[in-house]
């Protein structure tokens, strides 16, 4: 396309949407409903990624020994354990520590409780290996690699919880795909519609050009712009709304929700656009292109 083809197709582009103020606005405001929904299931999905991610690197599999096990022993089977190759992290923890931090929950305030016990400790023969995992996938394996150690009393390892929150993260990544595919959908639709309109509103002039011998770019670049416009508009400003929103939302769970804080753990709000922004920009561009062009070819027959 020369210059002068593409500042002809901009100029006339514009034109068109002035000239379709109320099916441009109907296709804009579309856009932005249908790209807003999609930021508010792709904002969720991030979240909750990201707090699995949290929950599993903080979620740790306890390596219990047998009463009769020597420090060698303790020492061999944290050797083992070091060199498998899913496990991130290894800490030892004796019984007193594990008496420790468990007095501090869950009797803080009550220290009378505590020195009740005199120098019994409770949790005596609970020393300990807590392991952490790369991947939580590998946890029911490598739960059971541990159990057939010699010297392993016992594994504690929240199988159950991760397995639910694996799968309602499946689910929630599975609707929220299936949602995007009909926003997309309906709005190439409405796009193509405003597309439409706009040819019947010229059908006279661009018969004049085809006559003239103005050639395909002539006549087809205006709407290409007039959908990529209408797409950019619509992406842009439920971008803008949704930083808003989550800016204030984030401000809220912080303060007014600081109990939950601790395990809401939400991405900072440009963390979030980053992924977020270009998505919406290239899906407004996108579906304002394929609008414009699928229905140019069809009812124009270039």
């Amino acid at each position: 396309m020369s210059f002068r083809a593409f500042r002809y197709s901009l100029k006339q582009g514009f034109i068109n949407i002035r000239r379709n103020k109320i099916f441009t606005l109907a296709s804009i405001g579309t856009m932005v409903a249908c790209l807003f929904m999609l930021g508010v299931f792709l904002t969720i999905l991030i979240n909750f990624n990201h707090i699995v991610s949290s929950a599993e690197s903080t979620i740790t599999i306890s390596v219990y020994f047998n009463k009769d096990a020597t420090a060698e022993q303790i020492a061999e089977i944290g050797k083992n354990i070091k060199a498998r190759d899913e496990v991130d992290t290894v800490e030892y923890r004796t019984a007193e520590q594990a008496w420790q931090m468990f007095s501090d929950e869950y009797y803080s305030g009550n220290e009378d409780l505590i020195s009740s016990f005199g120098d019994d400790n409770p949790l005596g023969d609970s020393d300990s290996y807590l392991v952490t995992l790369k991947d939580i996938d590998n946890q029911e394996e490598f739960s059971a690699y541990l159990k057939n150690i010699t010297g392993v009393r016992a594994v504690n390892s929240p199988e159950a919880t991760m397995k639910s929150l694996s799968r309602l993260n499946q689910i929630i990544s599975v609707t929220s795909i299936s949602l995007i595919v009909i926003l997309f959908l309906v709005s190439i639709f409405l796009i193509s519609n405003t597309i439409v309109v706009a040819i019947s509103v010229r059908r006279e002039e661009i018969a004049i050009m085809r006559y003239i011998g103005a050639g395909n770019s002539y006549i087809r670049g205006p709407f290409v712009v007039e959908g990529v416009t209408i797409g950019l508009i619509g992406a842009l400003i439920p971008i803008g709304l949704l930083y808003g929103l989550y800016v204030l939302f984030t401000k809220y769970v912080s303060e007014d929700l600081s109990g939950m804080a601790s395990w809401l753990k939400l991405m900072p709000v440009n963390d979030v656009f980053l992924y977020l922004a270009p998505i919406c920009i290239v899906l407004g561009i996108g579906i304002g292109l394929i609008g414009s062009v699928s229905t140019v070819r069809k009812h124009l027959k270039l």
